[in-house]
C-alpha cells in the first residue's frame, strides 16, 4: 500500500494503475466507479489536475485474510495553496500480488470547496487492543528509506509535496 500511496504522491497514474488487476474495481468516494486500468488512470488523471499536492498519514492497517482496510489522515494542498486535512478509509481486495478492488471513503468535496468547513475533530484516533499502531511520517520514511522509492525520487517521481513551490516538506 505504501508503494501505491507513493504513485498517487508522486502524481504517477501510469505507476498508480500497475499496482491493479487486469479486471479492477476502483471507487473514490461519489465518483463514479472505474472496472478497468484505463478508467482509473483518467479519474486519477482528472483528480491530480485539481490539486497541488497530497499525502497519505496512515494511522492503522488490519489485515484479514485477503482484504486490507487502511485508516488515515489525507492532507491535501489546494491550487489557492490552502491546505485540508481529511479523515479516510479504505478497503483494499488482494489478489496475488496485484489489488482486485480499492474502495475509498472520505467525503472529498471540501478540497474543491473551501467553503466547507472541516473541524480539527473530524478525524479522531483511537488504538484498541491486537491493532497494529502505524508510526506518523510513514509515507515520509517510505520515501527516504526504501530503495525502489528513493529510485523513483532520483528519476524524476518525487511526491509532490517534496517538490511543490515552495516545498511543503523535506523528504529527509
Amino acid at each position: 500500500m505504501k508503494r501505491l500511496f507513493s504513485r498517487g504522491e508522486a502524481f504517477d497514474s501510469e505507476g498508480f494503475i500497475t499496482f491493479f488487476t487486469d479486471t479492477p474495481v476502483y471507487q473514490f468516494g461519489n465518483f463514479d466507479v472505474c472496472f478497468d486500468k484505463a478508467a482509473i488512470k483518467k479519474s486519477a488523471d482528472a483528480f491530480f489536475s485539481g490539486i497541488s499536492a497530497v499525502y497519505h498519514d496512515i494511522k492503522m492497517i488490519w489485515e484479514v485474510g485477503d482484504v486490507v482496510f487502511v485508516e488515515m489522515d489525507v492532507t491535501y494542498w489546494r491550487k489557492d495553496g490552502s491546505v485540508i486535512i481529511l479523515p479516510c478509509f479504505d478497503i483494499f481486495r488482494v489478489e496475488g500480488d496485484k489489488f482486485s478492488e480499492l474502495r475509498i471513503f472520505m467525503d472529498v468535496n471540501p478540497v474543491f470547496n473551501p467553503t466547507i468547513a472541516v473541524p480539527y475533530s473530524a478525524s479522531v484516533f483511537t488504538v484498541s487492543e491486537n491493532k497494529r499502531l502505524i508510526p506518523p511520517n510513514t509515507m515520509r520514511k517510505h520515501f527516504a528509506e526504501h530503495p525502489e522509492a528513493r529510485q523513483r525520487v532520483k528519476t524524476g517521481f518525487a511526491p509532490k509535496w517534496s517538490i511543490a513551490n515552495p516545498p511543503k516538506w523535506s523528504i529527509s
